[in-house]
């Protein structure tokens, strides 16, 4: 693919504080990518399985194989940016490219600063008005604030883990909340009974239970149907009201100069200690102001914001045309896990980026 001007524009605005060009792989284990984000986005990934059977997909992004070359070493921690085709399926209906042409950067090991986040985001924009872009809206959000929030209430571990994973997909917290609390009632005696007990006695429970049946355990122990059962009594659905709480943050939205108190008012009204996150969100919001990027002045923060991907952490922002936020310009964000995620633990980097897609600069690329 050729570089149009505007996205030649684009592109330098980039480089100039990005580091170095990465040249990641085109084709990549489809297990990579569904992993990270869920069997949700197979619909849009564009796979084949090899001989061996093993399934592998053209990238849908540069983020995630310039993240992998990371984590597997093949490149050092440093800060990289890049342009090349990227694949996606369009959803039903749409008459996007299955072809497009991506530009962006990866910032990896800088700490994952409050001046970081200003930065890139103030990067991302420029680049996108040096594209072309015009009569475009930010809207932005903090996963960070989602995961306090969640630490905050009173969900068991089990829930605190299935609403983190749930952010990613549309309306995911809300559908689980909704299950939680109408299912309540439907909690087995015996069972909520067994969480209450030691495991030895629950063991003893277990026994008593099959003796009286006359049945043998079958594949199982009696070890581990007793510890299944203390676990599934542990998994206790959440209180109507902490439900309640969270889907209300999950509503909050509000102009940028705005959203400070907006939250804050949320956490004293529930109860919430989330200073931490709020004084980070205070720090950006300061930095980002100083820094006057472009688009800014009209952004609106969303607190559902950043649900495309699940590897994001962090800030997350997103540029699109009124009307057209399913079809953004730009998307970005932190994802500070994403690098021990795809090395088991074996790396760890700080992570911030951001994607342009040039078709929906202006003049756009050509192939």
């Amino acid at each position: 693919m050729i570089l149009s001007t505007q996205a030649a524009a684009a592109l330098a605005r980039i480089a100039r504080v990005s580091g170095v060009r990465a040249e990641p792989q085109t084709l990549m284990p489809a297990e990579v990518i569904l992993e990270l984000s869920g069997e949700v986005v197979r619909s849009r990934l564009c796979t084949f399985t090899d001989a061996s059977g093993k399934e592998h997909c053209l990238r849908p992004d540069l983020t995630t194989p310039i993240a992998q070359m990371v984590a597997s070493a093949e490149l050092p921690v440093a800060r990289y940016f890049g342009s090349g085709p990227v694949y996606r399926l369009p959803p039903r209906g749409s008459n996007d490219p299955v072809e497009h042409l991506q530009i962006g950067f990866e910032w990896f090991g800088n700490g994952g600063s409050p001046a970081e986040d200003a930065e890139a985001l103030a990067v991302a924009l420029e680049a996108a008005q040096a594209g072309g872009a015009t009569g475009a809206v930010v809207s932005f959000g903090d996963v960070a604030i989602y995961h306090a929030a969640l630490a905050g209430l009173h969900f068991s571990p089990q829930w605190r883990d299935r609403l983190r994973r749930a952010f990613s997909r549309r309306k995911g917290p809300r559908e689980l909340l909704e299950v939680a609390v109408g299912g309540q009632a439907d909690a087995a005696d015996d069972i909520a009974r067994l969480g209450a007990l030691s495991a030895a006695e629950a063991v003893a429970g277990v026994k008593a239970e099959l003796a009286r049946l006359g049945v043998e355990p079958v594949g199982r122990s009696v070890e581990d149907i007793a510890a299944r059962l203390r676990d599934k009594a542990a998994d206790i659905a959440p209180d109507a009201a902490v439900s309640q709480a969270l889907t209300s943050y999950l509503e909050l939205s509000a102009p940028m100069s705005a959203s400070l108190a907006m939250l804050q008012s949320f956490s004293r009204e529930h109860g919430l200690d989330i200073a931490a996150a709020l004084e980070a969100y205070s720090e950006r919001m300061t930095l980002i102001a100083k820094l006057k990027p472009p688009f800014w002045a009209d952004a609106v923060f969303s607190a559902e914001a950043g649900r495309r991907f699940e590897y994001y952490d962090g800030f997350v922002f997103q540029l699109s045309r009124e009307g057209e936020a399913d079809r953004p310009i730009v998307s970005g964000g932190r994802y500070d896990g994403l690098i021990s995620r795809l090395s088991a633990g074996a790396q760890t980097a700080s992570a911030i980026g951001a994607a342009l897609r040039a078709d929906r600069l202006g003049e756009g690329w050509k192939a």
